[in-house]
């Protein structure tokens, strides 16, 4: 392949998708784009997804398909990296095992790659388990990547991004995270690389699936240790927040926190909801011994008596001007 031609290593994690993944992996081979390695992690599926991908390697040799090593931690994130420091391609694309490339999806993109951008991202449409198209959705293009994704105002998934991989270093996936794994990386990802060049292309290029049965399913259960990854991005977004000195993003992660609070002392969860309490105090300044006081006392009667309309008022209308 001459430079115009540069290798693409596509890395897709799965567990038990093997009903899904043959849909993925055409569409791959389906790829105006020829000069691509798909790399298949598998995170320790029971299914037929071993039979499966011997089929498609035999198919075709650009196809790779690895387990997670059993030293790693389970999860996506441990398949996503591994995926990564198997690759050769000078881009990498991760992929979900359940989406579907359009047939210009990787190409499109590369021709978008000038010497100046590291990142090529691209807007697609939001299917159901039918594949029917629900949605398509589009990217403003003068964006602050960080503010505007860490708000939920840039719908960006694992699929949109086209990365050089030069540019990706050492800041990978968080290993121990185990749910809103795209939020945690992205959001770390844009805050730490704020001087990155990228350009959006408001053209659809991938399907993205939502499992919303699954999903309304999952969101009857409280499982507390999602609820503590979910709490451990909320507050590292907290952080960042307090030092960009963003009054927006301030009051916008304090009062999901406080909601994440009430959501653990109602299920229960009593060692999240205490770390949150705390935590919240410790970013009160020590001159503001009263407001410290103040977040004890309301979040403590949280504590005693539960959902009260009166208690989450008082503390969610402590936000901005308190955390200064």
């Amino acid at each position: 392949m001459s430079n115009n031609t540069p290798l693409v290593s596509i890395i897709i994690p799965t567990f038990n998708r093997a009903n899904l993944l043959p849909e993925t992996l055409d569409s791959v081979l389906a790829q105006n784009y020829q000069n691509w390695e798909c790399i298949v992690v598998d995170d320790g599926s029971t299914d037929s997804t071993d039979f499966l991908m011997e089929k498609y390697i035999a198919k075709d040799s650009r196809f790779q398909y690895h387990h997670r090593p059993k030293n790693r931690m389970s999860g996506g994130n441990a398949a996503r990296n591994y995926g990564f420091e198997l690759s050769k391609g000078e881009y990498i694309q991760w992929f979900d095992s359940d989406d579907i490339m359009l047939p210009n999806y990787l190409g499109f993109r590369v021709e978008q790659f000038l010497d100046n951008i590291d990142l090529v991202i691209c807007t697609g449409n939001i299917i159901d388990n039918t594949n029917t198209i629900l949605r398509t959705f589009n990217l403003p293009v003068k964006v602050n990547l960080y503010k505007d994704y860490a708000l939920w105002q840039l719908e960006i998934y694992t699929p949109s991004v086209l990365f050089r991989r030069t540019y990706l270093s050492n800041d990978l996936f968080d290993e121990n995270i185990h749910r809103g794994q795209e939020t945690e990386f992205f959001t770390r990802f844009f805050f730490n690389n704020k001087n990155t060049k990228y350009t959006i292309v408001n053209v659809p290029l991938f399907c993205y699936r939502k499992h919303y049965q699954a999903k309304t399913e999952a969101g009857k259960k409280y499982r507390k240790d999602y609820r503590e990854n979910l709490s451990f991005i909320l507050k590292s977004n907290f952080d960042r927040a307090l030092f960009l000195k963003d009054n927006q993003l301030i009051s916008f992660y304090y009062k999901r926190l406080v909601k994440q609070f009430f959501k653990s002392v109602d299920y229960k969860h009593y060692k999240n909801s205490i770390q949150i309490m705390e935590y919240l105090i410790g970013k009160l300044e020590h001159k503001k011994f009263f407001l410290k006081v103040k977040l004890i006392f309301w979040g403590s009667a949280y504590f005693l008596f539960g959902y009260r309309h009166f208690i989450r008022k008082r503390l969610l209308n402590m936000t901005v001007s308190h955390f200064k």
